[in-house]
């Protein structure tokens, strides 16, 4: 990845994040032909253990200090223990556990998501982690490395205000939950645009590869783009990566789901294995009830005045109002902000989140999407 596109940043966690992207792109490549199985897997590691080797990459990680050292073995025997206890999220059986077994028994099948439509979302992390889960990851527990490479990375940046993210996204690391991806890289990202990383080759194209994993990030493409047209002054030739990767993912939305981006059916090119009509009618239904914590039916819904879809979606039953109230709150306090301040990189992050709150708003405003 680095001999093609360059250099996302020099340390070893710069290294890891490439080949990530790198391993994510060509399995979800294969996966169009053959299943992401143990004779995917095996050559895979076999690569890379010959290149650590070859190339002697070990070296990396005699550049920490005994105190830096220390500091990641600690975190790293926290991040194991809260690993090693059972998923407790939800969507653990009921839908990443089927993805993963269908990408390593089939790989992407045209038209799955009429079986369920939740198989649609296959995500380029998935089928990362599918790719791993037949020997090196059985249990599925490949988010609790993340969480070690991103604690590589905060010591290697000495950016220790990150370490208060840690203790939330431990939450995430017994489950294979496309969540704790998209938040570690959107803070990587944010934090390498906030240090005038300039390679916004690579820059741009993580933000769509995490954009691919979950669409609700549009912020961080968005911000990525504007701050390299308006910042960085480069050509569009630096988004090229970035675009293949988009086209890829779009290309992958259409052939399980038959829409360019799941679960949305905007884009019909009238392919002959997209859902019933009916089974999307009813799924944009479930999603504008979620909207409101299901509290209301969606005849009820329906017939909300413009006043009614907002005071009735503050001053819903039980936290998930006070969350709404807070999302708001603390969007209209940033922008006020980034207003005041008046920093060009600033106003670009305030711009790309009202984007994506204007679309999640549109779509249906669940609060976890915020």
């Amino acid at each position: 990845m680095e001999n093609i596109w360059g250099v996302l940043f020099q340390e070893v966690s710069g290294k890891i994040l490439s080949g990530i992207l790198g391993i994510s792109l060509i399995w979800t490549i294969i996966s169009f032909f053959i299943p992401l199985n143990i004779y995917v897997e095996i050559p895979s590691i076999l690569f890379g253990l010959l290149f650590f080797f070859k190339n002697k990459l070990y070296w990396e990680f005699y550049q920490f200090s005994k105190k830096d050292f220390a500091l990641l073995s600690v975190i790293s025997l926290i991040i194991i223990f809260a690993g090693s206890f059972y998923p407790y999220i939800l969507d653990h059986f009921g839908y990443y556990i089927p993805t993963l077994q269908w990408l390593t028994e089939y790989g992407l099948v045209k038209g799955v998501s009429n079986i369920d439509l939740t198989l649609g979302q296959m995500s380029l992390w998935h089928i990362f982690q599918a790719g791993f889960s037949n020997f090196s990851d059985p249990f599925l527990r490949i988010n609790s490395t993340l969480l070690m490479i991103y604690s590589i990375y905060i010591i290697e940046r000495k950016n220790w205000i990150h370490l208060c993210f840690l203790p939330l996204l431990l939450l995430f690391s017994q489950s294979p939950s496309p969540d704790l991806p998209v938040i570690i890289f959107s803070l990587i990202i944010l934090n390498e645009i906030l240090a005038g990383n300039r390679n916004t080759t690579l820059l741009f194209a993580f933000s769509i590869f995490v954009f691919a994993i979950k669409p609700t990030m549009i912020w961080l493409p968005v911000l990525t783009f504007l701050s390299s047209v308006f910042i960085f002054k480069n050509s569009f030739r630096p988004l090229f990566l970035g675009i293949i990767i988009l086209l890829i993912f779009f290309v992958k939305n259409i052939w399980v789901f038959g829409y360019p981006v799941f679960p949305v059916a905007i884009g019909d090119l009238g392919v002959s294995w997209k859902p019933n009509s009916e089974v999307l009618k009813i799924s944009s239904q479930f999603a504008i009830m979620k909207t409101y914590d299901m509290q209301y039916t969606y005849e009820e819904i329906q017939k909300f005045s413009t006043i009614d879809y907002i005071k009735n979606w503050f001053s819903l039953e039980g936290i998930k109002s006070k969350i709404n109230i807070l999302f708001v709150l603390s969007l209209g306090i940033f922008s006020a902000f980034a207003w005041i301040k008046k920093k060009k990189l600033m106003t670009l992050i305030c711009i790309s989140l009202l984007i994506k709150s204007a679309l999640i708003l549109t779509f249906s405003a669940q609060y976890r999407f915020f």
